[in-house]
């Protein structure tokens, strides 16, 4: 039975292995290179010039960015299901290092802001990574496979801000690191393009630009629309709260008179805790995930985001903010992979990198809201007062969720 097993996997995936081990190691590279330089924005917006008022200045610019990723992710996402994912994971690694090319040209904040917008457009290689992994690996596999996959990806955000810290703190100005992460961006997409597999399962007709109509379709799938919220509620604490927490770390050492140095290496120690609780606790999470399913999984990491933004609202060092930090990345590692599992089981077939797509846009919008809101908030209440608002968003989200699956587990009883 298991060699049956085993022979049918290897007719119907034929790439699966192979995959397994080629995006691990694309996407750590990518990762490095994008971390390299994200946690960072905000100093190379200050040694751009802006002096006053610098969390909504990059509020501002990463709402801009995130928007542009917004509307045109769910376009990629139509262009996979009709010509094949691995094309996609080939237009966000090497797009985005090719847009990362220009970067360092800028002189100043906007034009800075400007060219970052190049990037925004190809932005996506984990979630197109992720549509052709679940495409592509039988599906008691998924879990483990896409898990491993993420995780090479969490390596690489856990080694980019220590190296970029080091390079922050010795390159002037501070924006040309940018040419480092190119290299290494296209780098991955290389790696991809000569060995990633896929067979291609293509939907039915031609593809047509549907924004809107392709959403209205999919929400009207029970569940959809609320693993979408979810989704969006979490990357706002997750990766959108990249940034915002790189400006929490300068306001808490701003009264200890810190140095361009130890600044970095604070930012840099609270991206990397995260990541590096995320690469412990992803490829653990990832055999749960395959042992009891996505929908317990969601719940526990749902609650778990919650209990580590807590102390947010008490802590005053910034020892204090990676450790909690670190608990996070620990805790919630394995939600955007129960996400895009239950959007898959949920998804009517031939549509699901679509419907992971438009998860991935509202996620983007989430990531760009984050530091956009926080920039509003922060200068007149205070990024506390920003935390306890998305605690309570949270909660509200996972209390939604728990009420539409509820009848379902009523039925089974």
């Amino acid at each position: 039975m298991n060699i049956d097993t085993s022979s049918d996997e290897s007719q119907r995936y034929p790439y699966w292995r192979r995959n397994r081990f080629v995006m691990p190691l694309a996407n750590l590279i990518c990762g490095l290179g994008f971390n390299l330089v994200w946690p960072f924005v905000p100093l190379m917006v200050r040694g751009l010039g802006v002096r006053e008022n610098l969390e909504t200045w990059v509020g501002y610019m990463l709402m801009v960015f995130y928007l542009v990723s917004f509307a045109v992710s769910p376009i990629w996402g139509g262009i996979a299901d009709h010509y094949g994912r691995k094309l996609m994971v080939l237009r966000a690694m090497l797009g985005i290092g090719f847009a990362m090319l220009v970067i360092p040209l800028a002189e100043t904040p906007l034009s800075f802001a400007a060219l970052l917008m190049l990037v925004a457009v190809f932005n996506g290689f984990t979630p197109a990574g992720v549509s052709l992994l679940v495409a592509n690996t039988p599906p008691k596999r998924i879990g483990s496979v896409v898990a491993l996959a993420q995780t090479g990806g969490l390596i690489g955000q856990a080694l980019g801000p220590a190296l970029g810290a080091m390079l922050i703190a010795m390159i002037d100005p501070q924006h040309r690191v940018f040419w480092i992460s190119a290299g290494l961006m296209l780098t991955g997409g290389a790696l991809v393009a000569f060995f990633a597999g896929e067979v291609k399962q293509l939907a039915a007709g031609p593809w047509r630009a549907r924004w809107v109509g392709g959403l209205r379709d999919l929400l009207a799938v029970p569940r959809i629309g609320l693993l979408y919220l979810i989704g969006f509620l979490f990357m706002i604490m997750w990766y959108g709260g990249v940034t915002v927490i790189t400006v929490f770390v300068l306001q808490l050492l701003e009264a200890q008179g810190a140095d361009a140095a130890r600044e970095a290496f604070w930012v840099g120690a609270a991206a990397m805790a995260m990541a590096v609780g995320t690469v412990i606790a992803l490829p653990l999470w990832g055999r749960v995930l395959d042992g009891i399913g996505p929908g317990r999984v969601l719940v526990f990491a749902s609650v778990a985001t919650i209990v580590t933004h807590l102390p947010l609202l008490v802590i005053d060092t910034p020892l204090q903010l990676v450790i909690t930090r670190a608990a996070f990345g620990l805790t919630a590692a394995a939600m955007p992979t129960a996400i895009v599992q239950l959007i898959r089981m949920h998804a009517p077939a031939g549509t699901d990198a679509r419907a992971i797509s438009y998860s991935t846009a509202f996620q983007f919008f989430a990531m760009g809201i984050a530091p956009f809101a926080a920039g509003l908030i922060g200068p007149l209440l205070g990024l506390r007062v920003y935390f306890a608002l998305t605690i309570l968003a949270m909660g509200g989200g996972l209390v939604l969720w728990q009420r539409a699956v509820r009848p379902a587990r009523q039925r089974k009883k």
